[in-house]
């Protein structure tokens, strides 16, 4: 029950909008519930009347007095009244041992229990059409609700948490939220009605066999709850295998070339045999635990057969009645069974839910503002105030303080680990300062929300990123709503409209996963393409052209110094010599700005930023 409560308080938010399809697959399944005692009565009813009728005068002398009190009163009431109103009826339409049989009675016994059944089963699938349709919109809007979370964290978050967790919370655990909700929705309000259905009926019939009947429920029960404990220890251990697993898969494949270069496949193939064997031993064990159940509940279901025989041979009782058991006793552990295949299920569930609740627990290490500063446009320029920063325990920039106004080009050097990246992160307030602050226009970041910060900027990265989809829409993603006019002369801008007219399908042309099926500077060319449909004021440059030969670097450099008009830039860059066209450079050592100045001036002082210039072969012109 604590697992059952736990999916519903989280799943009840998800329910709302399909409430009607809800209340009508929950209406249904009582309805189905309830058939079951509708069938066991029904049997009771046509296997009573092949006995012979009782005497008047028997009858008579059998009932009890008209003062008779407790439950033997009340059951001779309700016959009796049963008898006044729903006797005529049954005698109208259903044969009895000894009488003539009519037409109408032989249509009455030939259909009555195919239309209990009939009733019984078009509830079923009714019921289960409306809570399935349920459950697949509930598991849809979880998983866009998981994916919108990941993407209001911070990128710490990600940095300090596998892809892969992060990939199995939002489609394997919201999956096995689905099967238990289909399964839970459906059995959880069916099976307890089937039962008590059931139940009540055969109460009425013979209430003292039902009291026999009871005394091997503990034996059922008792599995069932050993069984949810060990499918909960092993769901654990299973996602945490699962992982694992997937982690490796998706670092296998994305490495593929490495891994072909180095002959690392025998190794890998190593490592990955050994996860999925875990992943196989753990999936074996729930199959078992699940599996052990059904048989154990159908053998110890039979004893309570055997042991209704015999108390019917001993007591004497009546044999319609002991049919009426018999059905029933086949009906209830087919409930009994879905009831405990549903409190594994929710057992499992319980774990996809208690790592979907710490995933929505996570708050964003850069929090959004209450209420956020207008930010229309960038008119004034950027200004960095005693900025300092860590990732843990070590700093990783100190008491920087940087002017850059609007329109001005500024140039980020120092050697690899100096704090270029992390500087460029804090502009774009991917992360917050340790200490000091950065202004834009005289207000710090924290005051803007960051849909309106980044519709001011536009990021062109060394770590080109593609998607799996055409040219034309990886050009699109630099602004919402852009047309294919704009797509295009963004392409033309950028000096990748000849090559994307040339692929087989113009711009409707896919790139393949990560753009593989681009070379190195049409992805460059793509990313600046997709920097000119943005058209923001400012442009940070991230080394666009480090991973380039000099001859592609030339062409490419051509499109970022186009695309640098009329914009502030700040930029990154290894080949030093792509930042003699900036206004000022400032050059970092150790997170601390050691050196800054024009291109030549710096050249000539003979400084940290000279002895990297010189490794290079730059030297300052005469």
């Amino acid at each position: 029950m604590q697992e059952l409560r736990k999916i519903w308080a989280f799943g009840v938010p998800y329910l709302r909008p399909y409430m009607f399809r809800f209340v009508a697959g929950v209406g249904l399944g009582i309805l189905f519930g309830m058939s079951n005692g509708m069938f066991v009565i029904s049997v009771d009813t046509l296997f009573s009347r092949l006995s012979q009728p009782t005497p008047p005068a028997l009858t008579q002398q059998a009932s009890p007095a008209p003062h008779a009190t407790g439950w033997a009163g009340l059951q001779a009431k309700v016959s009796e009244w049963w008898k006044e109103n729903a006797g005529p009826v049954a005698d109208t339409f259903l044969p009895r041992i000894g009488h003539p049989m009519t037409w109408l009675q032989a249509v009455g016994a030939f259909s009555l229990l195919p239309l209990v059944m009939l009733v019984r089963c078009t509830a079923s699938y009714l019921s289960t059409y409306c809570l399935t349709w349920v459950s697949a919109r509930v598991n849809r809007d979880m998983q866009v609700a998981a994916l919108k979370k990941a993407q209001e964290l911070s990128l710490a978050y990600f940095l300090k948490r596998p892809a892969a967790d992060i990939y199995n919370c939002i489609s394997s655990d919201t999956r096995v939220i689905y099967d238990s909700m289909t399964n839970g929705f459906i059995d959880t309000i069916r099976e307890p009605f089937a039962i008590l259905s059931v139940f009540l009926a055969i109460v009425w019939i013979d209430w003292k066999l039902t009291l026999i009947s009871l005394l091997l429920l503990p034996l059922v029960v008792g599995p069932v709850v050993i069984g949810g404990r060990r499918v909960r220890w092993l769901m654990k251990n299973s996602i945490t295998a699962g992982i694992q697993q997937i982690g490796y898969l998706l670092e296998a494949l994305q490495s593929v070339r490495i891994v072909k270069a180095y002959g690392m496949e025998n190794r890998q193939m190593a490592k990955f045999r050994d996860l999925a064997s875990q992943m196989a031993h753990m999936s074996v064990k729930l199959a078992q635990t699940r599996n052990l159940l059904n048989p154990l509940i159908e053998v110890l279901s039979m004893f309570g057969v055997g042991l209704l025989i015999v108390v019917v041979f001993a007591t004497r009782t009546e044999a319609s009645s002991l049919v009426s058991f018999l059905t029933a006793l086949m009906l209830v552990p087919l409930s009994i069974k879905r009831i405990a295949n549903l409190h594994l299920t929710l057992a499992a569930a319980s774990i996809s839910i208690g790592r979907l609740e710490s995933f929505y627990a996570e708050q964003p290490s850069v929090p959004e503002p209450a209420r956020p500063r207008p930010l229309n446009m960038f008119r004034e320029g950027l200004r960095v105030e005693n900025l300092s920063f860590s990732y843990g325990h070590h700093p990783v920039l100190q008491d920087i303080s940087l002017q850059i106004p609007r329109g001005k080009k500024i140039g980020l050097a120092g050697e690899s680990g100096s704090g270029k990246s992390t500087l460029i992160n804090l502009l774009m307030r991917f992360y917050d300062p340790t200490h000091g602050r950065i202004l834009l226009d005289g207000h710090d970041l924290r005051e803007y929300a960051s849909t309106d910060l980044f519709r001011q900027m536009a990021l062109v990265s060394q770590d080109v990123v593609l998607f799996d989809t055409t040219a034309a829409e990886n050009i699109g993603f630099g602004r919402e709503g852009a047309t294919r006019g704009e797509i295009e002369t963004a392409a033309r801008q950028a000096q990748a409209h000849d090559f994307i007219r040339n692929m087989p399908q113009g711009f409707e042309s896919p790139i393949g996963e990560r753009g593989q099926l681009l070379s190195g500077g049409q992805k460059a060319r793509m990313a600046i393409a997709r920097a000119f449909v943005r058209n923001a004021p400012i442009l940070i440059l991230d080394e666009p052209t480090a991973a380039l030969d000099s001859r592609a670097e030339s062409e490419i450099q051509a499109s970022i110094d186009s695309l640098e008009e009329g914009r502030t830039v700040i930029c990154i860059a290894h080949r030093l010599s792509t930042l003699a066209n900036m206004d000022e450079i400032v050059v970092l050592d150790h997170g601390r700005i050691v050196e800054r100045g024009p291109f030549e001036d710096l050249l000539r002082s003979k400084g940290h930023f000279a002895k990297m210039a010189e490794q290079q072969r730059l030297t300052a012109s005469d």
